[in-house]
């Protein structure tokens, strides 16, 4: 079964938010959840300490179009001193 991991500005409307497949769906879910992003896991806040780790992954990755607008808005947000908040639905 395959797992979709979600991710959005705190606080924010319920529907707005950005979702993430293979590959980053596994690079995410590794720092955070300590798996390959197939188990799931309930929601996370996550703030500006892993700014660093979000713009290296942006970096480092080749990564479909998408997700490299919405990984760029994700960053903006934590260098904005926000927050984002992050969870797994199947």
């Amino acid at each position: 079964m395959s797992s979709t991991l979600f991710i959005r500005k705190t606080p924010v409307l319920p529907k707005e938010y950005w979702s993430f497949k293979l590959p980053l769906k596994a690079i995410i879910a590794r720092k955070f959840y300590d798996h390959d992003g197939s188990c799931g896991g309930g929601m996370i806040t996550v703030g500006g300490d892993s700014l660093d780790w979000f713009e290296g992954v942006l970096a480092a990755g080749r990564f479909e179009e998408n997700d490299v607008i919405y990984l760029g808005e994700i960053i903006q947000i934590l260098r904005e001193g926000g927050t984002i908040d992050m969870w797994f639905e199947v």
